[in-house]
């Protein structure tokens, strides 16, 4: 129907519009799919309706939001990035301020969690650093702050046994004869020191109130934007990034990155850039 085609068409102009999702990006398909969801959910007969509750009700859009937008992590995901990470820090053991570092977008939480390691591993203290966590998606940030992972949370690394960091077991009520169901539990004390919480990278006002972060990781983000929405994004990062400060990126951001403001780290595969001195 006609009606329904314009309205599948203004769904992906309120996405574009509010989150700078290029719906090409994901695919139309996909956010029909998380609309179909959304209308089972809410037991809604037709697009019509659905369309009704995302103008009148901002959790039915952000349910939609969580559906379209799936989260692709895993701890220490490209490592070169967490080797050299590990490099740079050195500089900042012993200095008086703790090291500042935001993940965004975070999503169930192996990024930052896997930052706060790395740091701890090259010898830093709880005192030396602070994380800072973002993600648009409000469920997705309260499964974080569980730190409770699957194995595959660990494809991309050899977990061991003895890891000082997690610990094997049964979340509550599993059965605790089926070895399928055990979950790694992240240790509280690494847990506390990640500060989680829900945002947009588009809101100007997003960590306005924060002091520059040394460190910014915004890996496999900006893909999915539009370019109005990229160019919000990057100077929101500006914005929140200090000068000589460090910018991850996603292996297919590389060349969306500004190399008049930000220069490319000569170390493989890290995806990493310093900001310059005189950035705006």
């Amino acid at each position: 129907m006609q009606q329904d085609e314009t309205i599948r068409r203004e769904i992906e102009n309120m996405l574009r519009q509010k989150i700078g999702l290029n719906p090409d990006s994901v695919g139309s398909r996909s956010i029909l799919r998380a609309v179909k969801r959304g209308m089972r959910t809410g037991k809604m007969q037709g697009l019509s309706d659905y369309w009704s509750s995302l103008n009148d009700s901002s959790s039915s859009f952000s349910s939609l939001v969580d559906a379209v937008v799936v989260p692709e992590t895993s701890f220490f995901r490209n490592r070169a990035s967490f080797v050299f990470l590990r490099q740079w820090v050195s500089q900042y053991k012993g200095r008086e301020t703790p090291l500042r570092v935001l993940s965004l977008p975070c999503s169930t939480g192996e990024e930052p969690y896997s930052i706060a390691i790395a740091l701890l591993e090259e010898g830093l203290s709880f005192d030396d650093f602070h994380v800072d966590a973002v993600d648009i998606s409000t469920p997705i940030i309260e499964k974080a702050k569980q730190g409770i992972y699957s194995p595959y949370a660990f494809r991309r690394q050899a977990y061991r046994d003895d890891d000082k960091y997690f610990s094997l077991g049964w979340p509550e009520g599993a059965a605790r004869s089926n070895r399928a169901t055990q979950r790694y539990f992240l240790d509280a004390s690494v847990r506390e020191k990640v500060c989680f919480q829900q945002g947009n990278i588009l809101d100007p006002w997003l960590l306005s109130a924060q002091p520059p972060y040394d460190i910014v990781f915004c890996r496999n983000l900006l893909t999915y934007f539009d370019a109005g929405a990229r160019d919000r994004a990057f100077q929101k990062i500006d914005q929140l990034l200090r000068p000589n400060g460090l910018l991850f990126v996603g292996h297919a951001e590389n060349n969306m990155v500004d190399t008049h403001h930000y220069q490319p780290v000569p170390y493989p595969q890290t995806f990493a850039y310093i900001k310059h001195q005189q950035a705006a």
